[in-house]
């Protein structure tokens, strides 16, 4: 039969009484702990003091410890714990109760420099509790990429074609007689290079006219004369008589019919002229007293023609673009998130 080993076992206030011997072990069965004694220290040593906090994967925390969840205990009942953490996760309702540690969703961080206060709860964590990224050291190379080129199609436009347009009307200059003295004062115009198209007007005849002689009636005709006596000679006192002026009495003449035959215009052709630039001197004309006579001239309807105007087909050729060709990329050092795994336990601290 197997040998039974056995500790001495005591409560807390027995053991905190107890000096033991080196190396002696003890059960204190108030706080379900042991104890190691080294013959001189009263007590001995626990090997879980109260307040350690440890991951536990039971649904309920075992005997002498609690679960991590805020709780508010007894400041009497877990005087020890107290003892230990005080108020430093809570108050409690501030005389007679205080907080464990709030573990839930959370993780133990450890107290530094950036987080030095016990029981603070990192909503902003410091950077000493914030996950390192994982970092990617050397060079990443991708692959060249090359696109397919796009090609449009060309779009012809239509011609436009206007109408051509004549008009045309007869013309008749009125015939006019002046008689005045005129003087033209000369005068020399330079004129630009004129080119007129080519013009066929229409023949004009007029009808003969043939007027009435006039015959006045006839007068006497006779002459009678004016005598006036002058001496005969300086010498001499005799007188003699001399004529002074003649007239002649009423009288008439005769004017025969005047026939004015028919008067016919040929149709008249004005060729293409092209006049280049030249000059046109026109001398100091002094004229008397006389008279012009402009005959009525009548020219005959003709037309101007402008031909149609004709827009050609405007053509725009097709568009091509050519393959975009996206070389390889070099990446360099870089640094990536990393999403740390888990498993969620219990935490409990030892009372």
């Amino acid at each position: 039969m197997a040998t039974q080993l056995q500790f001495r076992r005591g409560t807390s206030a027995q053991n905190n009484g107890y000096t033991g011997l080196v190396g002696e072990i003890t059960l204190d069965t108030d706080t379900n702990n042991i104890r190691i004694h080294d013959g001189s220290t009263a007590g001995g040593a626990e090997i879980i003091p109260a307040g350690t906090i440890m991951a536990y994967g039971g649904a309920a925390a075992p005997t002498g410890y609690l679960l991590c969840d805020n709780s508010a205990v007894s400041r009497t009942t877990y005087a020890r714990l107290f003892a230990v953490i005080s108020t430093t996760f809570g108050v409690g309702n501030g005389s007679t109760t205080f907080n464990v540690p709030d573990l839930r969703d959370k993780v133990p961080l450890g107290k530094g420099t950036n987080n030095a206060t016990l029981g603070t709860t990192t909503g902003s964590a410091g950077a000493s509790s914030v996950l390192t990224s994982a970092s990617k050291t050397g060079v990443t190379t991708a692959a060249s990429n090359t696109g397919t080129g796009s090609t449009g199609t060309g779009n012809t436009g239509t011609g436009n074609t206007g109408t051509g347009t004549s008009g045309g009307s007869s013309v008749t200059i009125t015939g006019d007689t002046a008689g005045s003295g005129v003087t033209i004062t000369g005068s020399t115009a330079n004129s630009t290079a004129t080119t007129a198209e080519d013009s066929t007007g229409t023949g004009n005849t007029g009808t003969g006219n043939t007027g009435t002689g006039t015959t006045g009636a006839d007068g006497g005709g006779d002459l009678t004369k004016t005598n006036v006596t002058v001496a005969a000679s300086a010498k001499d006192s005799s007188v003699t008589s001399a004529v002074a002026e003649v007239n002649q009495t009423n009288h008439t003449h005769t004017i025969p019919a005047l026939t004015v035959p028919a008067l016919s215009i040929p149709a008249l052709t004005i060729p293409s002229l092209t006049v280049n630039n030249h000059s046109h001197g026109v001398g100091n004309l002094a004229g008397s007293s006389h008279t012009h006579g402009v005959g009525n001239l009548a020219g005959s309807s003709h037309t101007h023609s402008v031909p149609a105007l004709s827009i050609p087909a405007l053509s725009i050729p097709a568009l091509s673009v050519p393959a975009l060709t996206v070389p390889s990329l070099s990446v360099n050092s870089f640094t990536v998130n990393t999403t740390l795994p888990s498993e969620v336990v219990n935490y409990i601290i030892k009372t």
